[in-house]
């Protein structure tokens, strides 16, 4: 037998360099400029999925003076594969242009796939009038192809009316439809139309299925869902060992929130289990709260993909645990799995809640070399708020000015609204919301939520009254109950006591226990134990068992030193079991977050944060500094009693700030609970001594210490 001819070997080339050497075998043998072996060689570089074979199929092509369909069709679907799918119609046109061959059946699904890959309507409607004229629509192939398109590109109606008017429709049509449906958020439409294909005789595959689950998955309907997973297994005899089938219906129970079934079908799968499956199910038990479960299953996977991670740094975020998501992004990083838009913005919440504002810079700018970035609604929303939550809130509103109005949503709107209040900027962000109105946008719940408490922590009483009428009578939104919370905060926070407690009786309920708790605490701010003591009674008849009514009253007795009082309150808290929250602090250090809980001596530095703390203490005291030890309440003498304050989880922060940060650092601490008076007053004086700038965020506010005085200006 003699050797196999060039364009044989083309048949057992696998990559690139070797479909070369067969090239130059061709040149060597003559045959160069034959179409058969030119056509031969076009069609396996240009399919070779890799920039470099489509560019040589090009250098190809154009050596051929009158290509024929065969080699025009390998073009267009060459190109319809790759990042660079509006080529095909490029070629199409030069085919139509040059007219030496007329398209065929297997031009027109390649190209129409084309468009619906760069999402090209007008050019995907221009091909469809040019196959409308030349009568290629009646084609089966073609038809589905067009179906396909206008789903893709949410045209799902006019995608059904080229279903409907076909006499020539197969399972391929009805599947594409159905799927189309699914991924529209039509899961009634792609219900019914999967009826009436069984009605006309054509019998579902398993796409069809994966596709109806796939439909239902998103309304976590659990009976529907329920409903199809027995069709699949009872009535129409699946393979039953389907990967596919079975992803999407782990898939579909994870979201129904039936984790029982989840994983009844997960373990069915034995060996063949899926990376989509493992995600589904990770997800899954994220979303229903079971962490540790999905942090069991990610710790079993061999590969992870990037939705994984994204799961798992979720379901820590979710629960708080933002320290543990910002180590698991970086060791995803490690890993070299690289984040797209949504691990971004998970991750940069994560910051914005931590204060990891040094990280939260550095996503910033990854975010802004990343080719989606452009502005990306969800990413800038997040950056928005970390800049604001980490205490910059100038850069926040620089970066809000630099979005250009046509990207600006009311998400975005609400992220800045949100931040200047924190800030104590009311006047800014009343200026921020007539902006929004001015720009068409209108306002949500969320928005008045947000302008609302930027004018209690401003003390806007009339702006805020104006907001708060203009709410239903403006924009037809009905306030809620955190409407009537911060507009309880906004009269008590400023001393109108009796105004809040007149706006809480003509309120539509006055069985929201948040607001009652709101006006408790502004009597104790102002030291009005008769009123407090009536928000109190009703918050034990609305929520008895919570720790915050208690916390309140003893804060409140011993403010006017009724201590028997609070001893009295302090017995009961603990027969009841009832404890205050331990207050904690986080402080970031290279991208680290450390965390500080009130007395805790277990940090690596803690003796050397200990003799800082004594050495910070006699030089505020030498300042005029006197700890208040008022509201201590333990049979313990005054020295201990301010040993216990100076231990307050801000106060070791602080310490480890100025031990680890460089002298011009802005010392920047996140504390879950409200601040104390003492460090309050500590922290003014801090800033004077030092030098040096400590931004605080508590829960209720930021505070911006420099030079002696607090931006909050003791009115928080």
């Amino acid at each position: 037998m003699g050797n196999p001819s060039p364009v044989s070997l083309l048949d057992s080339c696998t990559t690139i360099k070797q479909a070369l050497q067969t090239h130059a075998q061709i040149i060597v043998n003559g045959s160069h400029k034959d179409i058969y072996p030119l056509s031969r060689l076009i069609s396996f570089f240009s399919l070779s999925g890799t920039p470099i074979g489509l560019d040589y199929s090009h250098r190809l092509f154009k050596q051929i003076d009158k290509p024929n369909v065969f080699i025009w069709n390998t073009m267009i679907r060459g190109h319809s594969r790759s990042e660079s799918p509006q080529e095909s119609v490029y070629f199409f046109k030069s085919m139509i242009v040059q007219g030496f061959v007329s398209p065929n059946n297997f031009t027109f699904p390649f190209l129409i796939n084309s468009c619906a890959k760069s999402s090209s309507i007008k050019s995907g409607q221009g091909i469809h009038s040019y196959i409308i004229k030349t009568g290629f629509e009646s084609n089966l192939f073609t038809k589905n192809s067009l179906i396909a398109f206008y789903s893709t590109v949410d045209k799902l109606d006019y995608a059904r009316q080229l279903l409907d008017e076909s006499c020539n429709r197969d399972l391929v049509s009805f599947n594409t439809m159905i799927n189309g449906y699914a991924r529209g958020g039509r899961p009634a439409e792609a219900l019914s139309l999967f009826n009436e294909m069984r009605v006309s005789g054509i019998l579902p595959d398993e796409y069809t299925i994966v596709a109806l689950i796939s439909a239902w998955s998103f309304l976590g309907d659990q009976k529907t869902g329920k409903q199809i997973h027995s069709l699949a297994y009872k009535n129409l005899n699946f393979n039953e060992t389907s990967v596919l089938l079975k992803t999407a219906l782990v898939d579909m129970y994870a979201k129904c929130g039936l984790m029982e079934m989840a994983h009844l079908v997960f373990c069915k799968m034995g060996m063949r289990k899926s990376i989509e499956a493992w995600s589904a199910m990770i997800s899954g038990y994220v979303r229903s709260g079971e962490l540790d479960m999905a942090q069991e299953l990610f710790n079993q996977m061999e590969e992870r993909d990037l939705v994984c991670w994204t799961a798992m740094i979720s379901g820590y975020c979710q629960m708080g645990k933002y320290k543990e998501a910002l180590e698991l992004f970086k060791e995803m990083e490690k890993f070299g799995i690289k984040p797209d838009e949504v691990t971004l913005a998970t991750v940069i919440s994560a910051c914005a809640r931590s204060g990891a504002l040094d990280l939260g810079k550095k996503l910033h700018q990854q975010c802004i070399e990343s080719e989606f970035f452009n502005f990306n609604p969800i990413v800038i929303t997040a950056i928005i708020d970390m800049y604001g939550k980490c205490g910059s809130i100038e850069t926040a509103v620089n970066i809000f000015r630099e979005v250009p109005r046509k990207s600006r949503t009311v998400f975005l709107f609400n992220a800045i609204i949100s931040g200047l209040a924190q800030h104590g900027l009311g006047n800014t962000a009343i200026d921020i919301f007539l902006e929004m109105e001015s720009d068409g946008l209108r306002p949500d719940e969320i928005t008045f939520t947000a302008i609302l408490s930027s004018c209690s922590h401003t003390g806007l009483i009339e702006e805020g009254k104006k907001l708060f009428d203009s709410m239903f009578m403006v924009h037809g939104i009905t306030p809620e109950n955190e409407h009537y919370c911060c507009m309880v905060d906004l009269f008590g926070r400023s001393g109108r006591l009796k105004e809040a407690y007149e706006f809480i009786q003509k309120m539509p309920t006055d069985s929201d226990p948040v607001v009652w708790r709101s006006f408790m605490g502004a009597c104790r701010i102002h030291g009005n134990v008769e009123m407090g003591e009536i928000a109190g009674k009703r918050l034990l008849e609305l929520d008895p068992d919570h720790g915050a009514r208690y916390v309140l009253l003893f804060n409140m007795f011993s403010n006017v030193n009724r201590w028997e009082d609070a001893r009295t309150v302090r017995k009961v808290m603990d027969e009841r079991g009832i404890q205050k929250p331990p207050g904690w602090s986080y402080i970031e250090l290279n991208g680290t977050l450390h965390q500080f809980v009130a007395s805790d001596k277990s940090h690596p530095q803690r003796k050397e944060i200990e003799l800082t703390l004594e050495k910070v203490t006699k030089r505020l005291k030498s300042a005029g500094y006197v700890p208040d030890t008022a509201r201590v309440l333990f049979d313990i003498d005054e020295e201990e009693k301010e040993t216990v304050i100076s231990y307050h989880s801000e106060k070791l922060a602080l310490a480890f700030g100025l031990i680890n940060l460089g002298p011009e650092a802005t010392i920047r601490i996140v504390k879950n609970l409200r601040i104390c008076g003492d460090c309050h007053t500590a922290f003014k004086i801090f800033s004077d001594v030092y030098c040096r700038e400590v931004i605080v965020r508590d829960t209720i506010r930021f505070h911006h210490f420099t030079n002696g005085i607090c931006s909050c200006k003791d009115y928080w």
